[in-house]
């Protein structure tokens, strides 16, 4: 996690275009990393920022970048599987985080949406006590179009996110595309996994 909010504000960029966006909203940077921490939302080593996408023609994009690690979200690896814990992130965590972010961060900034990173520890409690462990990640990225369906109340965050390409790094592997996936892990949350 950042100590501090140097560390939290990524400010080196070696796209052009990513430079001048960043220098044009260093005071949202300020007030986003405010934000968070104000509401002990910790968040990762250069996780505010800008990042970019490339689209299946070759076209890019550059989204404000969102990387956190909240502290109510910790699993036992005794008592949890991936599957299970990715589908409590993106079913109970992920939209709660996600209004911590304005529209108007998003507009004001020049992006062309959001980039939302949650992070969270898998402990093996019994070895490791409050520290060890390993860290898996879920993501997703919103255009301004989305934000803005989802907060004018046109469709709902898990409508929304049945149709985004999520990616997450589950049990120490390297990140994969979701996808569909989504639709199959979340469930209501009055029912049990199987």
């Amino acid at each position: 996690m950042a100590k501090t909010e140097s560390e939290g504000i990524k400010g080196s960029y070696e796209d052009i275009q990513l430079k001048n966006m960043y220098e044009r909203n260093r005071p949202l940077f300020h007030e986003l990393y405010a934000r968070l921490t104000s509401s002990h939302i910790n968040i990762c080593p250069e996780g505010l920022g800008f990042t970019t996408f490339r689209d299946n023609a070759g076209g890019t994009h550059y989204y404000l970048m969102v990387n956190i690690r909240p502290q109510e979200i910790v699993f036992d690896t005794n008592t949890s599987k991936a599957d299970q814990r990715v589908s409590a992130v993106l079913g109970e965590h992920l939209e709660k985080y996600l209004t911590y972010d304005k529209m108007g961060d998003i507009q004001s900034s020049g992006a062309e949406g959001l980039s939302l990173g949650v992070y969270w520890p898998v402990r093996n409690c019994s070895q490791c006590g409050q520290y060890g462990g390993f860290i898996e990640y879920v993501m997703v990225s919103l255009s301004k179009n989305d934000f803005s369906n989802i907060f004018g109340g046109k469709t709902t965050f898990k409508n929304l996110l049945s149709t985004k390409e999520i990616i997450a790094s589950l049990d120490l592997k390297e990140a994969v595309h979701m996808g569909s996936v989504y639709r199959q892990l979340i469930r209501p949350q009055n029912q049990c996994p199987n």
